[in-house]
């Protein structure tokens, strides 16, 4: 009888023994097989990186360079009696659109770039039974922006240049919006970046209010343009960034009214910075 526990002690020992051993060797490949991935992903992200370069090299060579992205987003969420909401009865509806379109052309001595932003979203909330309005009555956003920047080569990465640029909304056209004409210099340290500075700038400031008169002022326009595509984990990340400013030589103000009639007086000077990111979730 004890021979037979020993034996059968040792028979299980032995075969813990050997599944550890195999545990250990499973891990060990395991771990092998992922180095040797992760060394074949770097080199397939070298091989994209020199793929997206010769690309613009491509375009640049190829005359106009073109593009369009938009994006439309729609949210719908109704609760009927749900108590783990803080308003038990309550709907909402969210409508979003944005787009974003450039073409460009970059010759040996000239450069003219063209660029249009616009984004437009409403948004009606319903609580407690408490009529909300009509969706397309409740704009949160409203955007228009056009660009045309011409500009003739000093150098590789200068050159002097004029904007044309007018910045206002869909819905209420120039009501209120600028126009800003001007003169200066534009660097482009690399491809994809476009820094403009003109200390010659005319802008031309349209008032909400129908009864004043446009205000124009000379002051300093700024603006960068920026667009990249990350490549993360094999995912292609687009991103197109904006900053625009303005900055008046005058102390000068513009009287503005919001949509109840109440007016104040604005500045003219200006800020803004628009991000876009996009990216593929599945298939196109």
């Amino acid at each position: 009888m004890t021979k037979c526990i020993w034996m059968s002690a040792l028979l299980i020992l032995t075969a813990l023994t050997g599944y550890s051993q195999t545990l250990e060797e499973l891990k060990q490949t395991r771990t092998e097989k992922q180095a040797m991935l992760d060394e074949k992903q770097a080199e397939v992200d070298a091989l994209q990186s020199e793929i997206t370069g010769l690309t613009d090299q491509i375009h640049l060579l190829a005359g106009w360079r073109t593009g369009l992205s938009g994006i439309v987003g729609l949210n719908i969420f109704e609760a009927n009696q749900w108590a783990g909401n803080p308003n038990p009865n309550s709907s909402s509806i969210g409508l979003n659109v944005n787009l974003t379109a450039f073409a460009n052309r970059n010759e040996e001595k000239w450069f003219w770039n063209n660029k249009l932003l616009a984004n437009k979203a409403w948004q009606t909330i319903n609580i407690n039974d408490q009529d909300g309005g009509d969706l397309f009555d409740n704009s949160t956003a409203d955007l228009l922006n056009l660009s045309s920047l011409y500009g003739y080569k000093l150098t590789e990465k200068i050159a002097i240049s004029a904007l044309g640029e007018m910045n206002t909304s869909i819905e209420m056209f120039l009501e209120p919006g600028t126009v800003d004409i001007g003169v200066g210099a534009t660097w482009t340290p690399i491809s994809n970046l476009t820094v403009v500075v003109h200390p010659f700038n005319y802008r031309l400031s349209f008032p909400a209010m129908g009864e004043v008169d446009a205000q124009g002022a000379l002051g300093a326009k700024i603006r960068a343009d920026y667009a990249r595509e990350l490549l993360i984990k094999g995912k292609t990340i687009g991103w197109s960034s904006t900053l625009m400013g303005f900055v008046p030589y005058t102390d000068e103000t513009l009287e503005v009214a919001d949509k109840d009639g109440v007016t104040q007086n604005a500045g003219l000077e200006e800020l803004t910075w628009l991000n876009t990111f996009s990216f593929t979730i599945w298939k196109g």
